[in-house]
């Protein structure tokens, strides 16, 4: 008797978006974040301020990540962070937040939360 094997392939989608931040600490902060979104991988470029994501869009979404980062207190090309989340930031991870995420929505603005 033959076994019936399923061979299950998931489709990574891959979406590259701003994040600010400043250094080592806040790489972790922001890609641990990004992962606890549903992310697979998450890279996060200090120089560019550029976070590189993949994901399995039929677990979660780059709304979804962009969420949890700025919950995380990190201000993105989808949502600015609260200022209570910045403001529980480490020192030295307090970006300048001048100007930063122009058109972004403001996290608290979801239902969702």
């Amino acid at each position: 008797m033959k076994k019936k094997t399923t061979a299950v392939s998931e489709k990574l989608e891959t979406s590259e978006f701003m994040v600010l931040g400043n250094c080592g600490m806040c790489e972790k902060i922001i890609e641990k974040a990004a992962l606890s979104a549903g992310a697979a991988t998450a890279e996060w470029d200090v120089k560019a301020d550029l976070l590189k994501v993949t994901f399995n869009a039929k677990k979660t979404s780059t709304d979804a990540i962009q969420k949890a980062v700025a919950l995380a207190g990190y201000d993105n090309a989808g949502y600015k962070a609260d200022d209570a989340a910045y403001n529980k930031l480490h020192g030295c991870c307090k970006y300048d937040r001048t100007g930063a995420a122009g058109g972004a929505k403001s996290c608290t603005d979801s239902s969702q939360h």
